[in-house]
C-alpha cells in the first residue's frame, strides 16, 4: 500500500472495495495456478 492510503479512512465505502477487490484478484490468479486448491476457492 501507498503511504497516502494508509492514511485513508479503512472504514470508507471506497476503501472497503479497494480491499475487497484485491482480495478477490489475489484468489482467482492463485486459483489458476493451483486448480485442485478448493479450501481457497470455497473462501472465494
Amino acid at each position: 500500500m501507498v503511504k497516502e492510503e494508509k492514511q485513508e479512512n479503512k472504514g470508507s465505502v471506497e476503501f472497503q472495495v479497494f480491499s475487497f477487490t484485491n482480495k478477490i484478484r489475489r484468489l482467482a490468479s492463485h486459483l489458476e495456478l493451483h486448480k485442485k486448491d478448493f479450501s481457497s476457492e470455497r473462501g472465494l
